[in-house]
């Protein structure tokens, strides 16, 4: 009786888990290394990109800070950003997903001269 219960079990666990991707990339410029991590579920994707500035430490300030990630699909912009690290989050339902295999482009602008673009793969 213990052994078709268990198979059940495992059974069910297998389907649930089926739909469900993780994604991890990442990338880096000059001055900046980038990553998005998200979970898939079919239409449904909630993700996390991490931002960190290589060149500087928590006091670090950044005037008009902004970041574009695929060319507008995703906005960050800030007058005055302090530290190193900047962390945007996603989510959508109903979505196109983020595809693995293709790279992401980020585009990073700060205190009025500087740019620099990479892709996360």
């Amino acid at each position: 009786m213990k052994k078709p219960f268990l198979f059940v079990i495992l059974f069910i666990s297998i389907l649930v888990g089926c739909g469900n991707d993780y994604i991890f990339l990442s990338g880096e410029s000059e001055n900046w290394k980038g990553e998005y991590s998200a979970n898939i579920d079919g239409n449904k994707e909630n993700g996390n990109y991490l931002f960190g500035y290589k060149n500087g430490n928590n006091a670090s300030e950044f005037k008009n800070l902004e970041i574009v990630i695929n060319d507008g699909e995703t906005v960050q912009k800030e007058d005055k950003h302090k530290g190193t690290t900047i962390r945007i989050s996603t989510s959508c339902s109903g979505c196109s997903v983020t595809n693995k295999d293709e790279p992401i482009k980020v585009t990073i602008k700060w205190d009025d001269k500087n740019e620099e673009t990479f892709y996360l793969n």
